[in-house]
């Protein structure tokens, strides 16, 4: 569970940190606890600073998370 929570923290990190050219439209998806909504509140602060780019944060259930992501690798969704 903690090596979920800190693999999506830091791919929410590190997709936060993207220069506006490389994305508009941002979707982070996570599960509903306190880091994350912690991070959910930094949102503001990211759009003051990029202001060309949108996030969008979808909320889900840790194992529905969990199999999406799996999914999404073994595909090579993007």
């Amino acid at each position: 569970m903690k090596k979920i929570i800190r693999t999506v923290l830091g791919m929410s990190v590190a997709a936060m940190m993207l220069p506006p050219a490389f994305a508009e439209n941002l979707t982070i998806a996570t599960v509903n606890n306190g880091d994350m909504i912690r991070m959910q509140k930094l949102t503001g602060e990211f759009t003051k600073k990029h202001p060309g780019i949108t996030v969008e944060w979808v909320t889900l259930e840790e194992n529905i998370l969990r199999q999406k992501v799996t999914t999404d690798v073994a595909t090579k969704g993007g």
